[in-house]
């Protein structure tokens, strides 16, 4: 007699023995005890999850001699012309090959006729997702309102090709992966019953690489036992497989924690010249990589399944890398195996792969992220900008333009009979219009650098790593008792300091330090100059400033803003006496 494969050996025969669909096996046993039996059903689910052997198991359960059951005896004259295909009231169509109008309507004809041996005609169309649209069309009034002794049931991979016109018509049954423990176990029983010689630890690798479906779970066993008559290891079955295995998988994983971008190099070479495939290597990579992420995010999980079962390795490789490298090295192995699958030269792809992670960013976040934005605008506004990340926290950016002193003021302070009005709160002003406004004494330089380096120094103690890259680009310039006036060179932190959340942090930390509640300020630019409304002084009155900047202006700063709102550089003027 001719040798069966196991998966035909060990096909289920009534809904008790399907593995897996606990779900779907009840539901119809119920449905058949109390005699709601659909005429259409449709079975969709991933391969080899038993989407035809429930349909058989129904059809035997329907025409069974002592039925409609839901316990199918077996050993009818019925059931086992079902069991052995025989049957002429169950038809099994393959719609891959009989997709087309003329197919379907031969059906239509043939649905007219009574069943010769059992109650009802059962008409099982596998890969319907196959038929044409023409098919489908010519298909729906009987399936709508079919003989009362005819039942379709329809199964497919491909749900999302049905038109919506078919599904209207059917019960649809969703069909699930089935877990790796389940199909374990049923290995363990088949080897149990066959008196195989398999390790646990093959059983378990052989489940998990059965991808949810039973059937290529025995298939895979099956081949296993072909290869030698005496244990099967999971060595054996990675030999199988073209697996690489979990130590070749820690070797690579650290030569990418050390960066070591030749002893990585040599690694691939040498899976490669034992045969093993360019993708594998990378598919198998991303899944242990996957696994030390959940592991890092929840060490104590156990109902998923992990690449890799030593949770001493795991837990020693999670402590290398960070959340974010994780999920980076991650996405660039999936991308390399997506590539290697078209790439003429898969190697190469892998290689650049490897290579690109060992030249990672480290973090990802998104206050690494503001602080490189942050640096671009001083450096496109023409400020420089220092950034050390090994003396810094990780976002600080820091403003590096040379500071201005105290014998170079930018605006001398006016006499008492010149008046500058406060600015009103709420109203609008354009930032020339601020600039006018602005007075700084330079007597207080110095503290008010100081009030300012206090905020920039909270700042960090509070852990506000992504408010201090962004409010340390700005300088203190002006402070009262209603108003602090900060001067950015860029437009981004600007705009970010004067939003709710940053503007709220910084008054709240200046009024710890000054003791007084004051409003902030953002202006671009540098201090310009002084209101241009004149008066009479008196002869004795000192040097002011009347709309003519004084010396020192030839700071780079100083000049961009005054370029910018139309000022000119000129030596110092005095007042004198009528």
């Amino acid at each position: 007699m001719a040798y069966v494969a196991l998966y035909r050996q060990w096909r289920p025969q009534d809904f008790e023995n399907l593995v897996g669909q606990n779900h779907i096996s009840s539901t119809l046993k119920n449905a058949i005890v109390l005699g709601k039996i659909g005429h259409a059903y449709l079975f969709s689910g991933p391969r080899g999850t038993g989407k035809t052997s429930t349909a058989k198991i129904l059809a035997k359960s329907l025409n069974c001699i002592n039925g409609p059951t839901p316990e199918p005896c077996n050993i009818c004259a019925n059931c086992e012309r079902i069991n052995t295909g025989a049957s002429m009231d169950v038809l099994e169509i393959d719609a891959a090959s009989n997709r087309g109008i003329d197919e379907i309507r031969e059906l239509r004809e043939t649905v007219k006729f009574a069943p010769v041996d059992g109650r009802y005609k059962v008409y099982i169309i596998d890969e319907v997702h196959m038929l044409t649209t023409e098919a489908f069309n010519a298909l729906l009034k009987t399936l709508e309102e079919p003989p009362p002794h005819v039942v379709f049931i329809l199964a497919t991979t491909e749900a999302h090709k049905i038109p919506a016109t078919i599904h209207s018509r059917c019960q649809r049954y969703d069909f699930r992966r089935i877990g790796v423990r389940e199909i374990e176990q049923r290995l363990a029983d088949v080897v149990q019953h066959n008196g195989l010689d398999v390790a646990p630890d093959a059983l378990k690798l052989i489940a998990s690489h059965a991808d949810g479906g039973l059937r290529d779970a025995l298939s895979i066993l099956d081949q296993c036992t072909t290869m030698d008559d005496g244990l099967i290891t999971s060595e054996r079955v990675r030999q199988l497989l073209g697996l690489i295995g979990h130590e070749w998988v820690w070797h690579i994983t650290e030569t990418l924690v050390e960066r070591d971008f030749k002893a990585v190099l040599l690694a691939l070479n040498e899976l490669i010249v034992l045969g093993k495939e360019v993708r594998q290597i990378l598919l198998e990579l991303a899944l242990y990589m996957r696994s030390v992420m959940l592991f890092k995010a929840a060490p104590t999980i156990d109902n998923i399944e992990l690449y890799g079962d030593d949770r001493i390795v795991l837990g020693k490789h999670s402590d290398l890398f960070t959340h974010e490298e994780l999920i980076q090295i991650i996405q660039l192995l999936n991308e390399g195996a997506n590539e290697a699958r078209w790439a003429p030269e898969p190697r190469i792809t892998a290689e650049v792969t490897l290579l690109s992670i060992c030249r990672r960013s480290v973090g990802g976040d998104m206050d690494g992220l503001l602080a490189r934005i942050v640096a671009l605008e001083a450096q496109f506004s023409g400020m420089p900008v220092s950034y050390n990340q090994s003396v810094m926290p990780k976002t600080q950016v820091i403003q590096s333009a040379p500071p201005l002193t105290r014998a170079a003021p930018i605006v001398s302070a006016p006499p008492k009979s010149l008046s500058v009005p406060e600015p009103v709160k709420g109203e609008p002003t354009s930032e020339e219009t601020k600039l006018e406004k602005i007075i700084v004494d330079s007597n207080i330089t110095d503290d008010i650098k100081r009030i300012w380096d206090d905020v920039l120094k909270e700042l960090v103690a509070k852990g506000k790593r992504s408010v201090h890259a962004c409010v340390s680009q700005g300088h203190l310039i002006a402070l009262n008792d209603k108003q602090a006036t900060v001067q950015f060179a860029a437009t981004f932190p600007k705009e970010r300091t004067e939003k709710d959340d940053y503007r709220g942090m910084i008054e709240k930390i200046l009024e710890q330090i000054c003791g007084k509640t004051v409003q902030l300020c953002c202006i671009l630019g540098t201090v310009a100059a002084t209101p241009k409304n004149k008066s009479t002084v008196s002869p004795k009155s000192k040097p002011v400033s009347t709309g003519v900047p004084l010396e020192g202006t030839e700071h780079p700063a100083v000049r961009q803003a005054l370029d910018m709102f139309g000022g000119k550089v000129t030596k110092k003027e005095e007042h004198k006496g009528d």
